[in-house]
């Protein structure tokens, strides 16, 4: 454990470096477009234009309530979907570079989370759009957003610590992973509103994405997210740190012979 405790420390003294790799990587996908890493904003907002117009009618909500929680749900969700299942590829896509390039390990966590930040900050302009348009201000309520960022961002940065390492071992692992969080999509509440299923509310309360959409959601909406949302997730997120970290600490020699 201290070995580990000291492997993240050295990984974050060369900030500098994970930095600069994490942007590079953003920056990779678009060279010679037009508007860059802006193709991503522009992708997800016309995704959510276009779902909002349509599930709108649907559900039979008011566009002007329903796009900006549609919004909201789909950039939370494209965070956390990202940082789960980005968290399998974190050492097997390094591959050569863990094996012959003398860094902490700890280095790949931080470039990976960091990207997938940057990725979120350039899809936070759709929800500034939709606020702007319909007039949407959340107020104090709307502070809450950046606890509830850090908790979210903490549980991928535990989850790349786990699923980093497993998914170099065992290669099945990822394709499972990405056809369960396709499923966990459906049934959290993104497109539709878990008032509309009351009946199912002890189904919807065990899923814990429910709860960490709801805590970022509801303060960007104006509202304050409820006292069990909060205690989920923080609890989700100390479990989380406990397993990563042993986790971690067992396994990390053996990256460099997996990946």
């Amino acid at each position: 454990m201290r070995e580990c405790l000291a492997d993240f420390s050295k990984g974050l003294g060369l900030r500098e470096l994970w930095l600069f790799l994490g942007w590079r990587d953003v920056r990779k996908h678009y060279q010679r477009s037009l508007l860059g890493p802006f193709w991503l904003t522009l992708s997800m907002g016309f995704m959510v234009l276009g779902l909002g117009v349509l599930y709108s009618q649907i559900f039979k909500q008011p566009i002007q309530d329903y796009l900006p929680f549609l919004a909201v749900g789909f950039i939370t969700w494209g965070l956390i979907s990202g940082l789960i299942v980005g968290s399998c590829d974190v050492y097997s896509s390094a591959a050569s570079s863990v094996r012959q390039v003398r860094m902490p390990l700890s280095i790949y966590i931080y470039q990976f989370v960091w990207r997938q930040i940057i990725t979120f900050g350039h899809n936070f302009i759709i929800y500034i759009a939709v606020a702007l348009y319909f007039g949407l201000w959340p107020g104090l309520n709307g502070l809450m957003f950046l606890p509830a960022f850090v908790l979210i961002t903490a549980n991928g940065f535990f989850m790349a610590m786990i699923l980093g390492p497993l998914c170099a071992r065992f290669r099945d692992i990822p394709m499972i992973i990405q056809s369960v969080v396709q499923i966990v999509f459906f049934m959290t509440p993104i497109l539709w509103d878990a008032k509309q299923v009351p009946e199912r509310a002890l189904f919807l309360h065990a899923n814990p994405f429910y709860h960490f959409i709801e805590i970022i959601r509801d303060p960007l909406l104006g509202h304050a997210a409820s006292l069990e949302n909060w205690g989920v997730c923080i609890a989700i997120t100390l479990a989380m740190g406990f397993v990563a970290f042993h986790f971690f600490a067992r396994y990390r020699p053996r990256i460099a012979y997996w990946a």
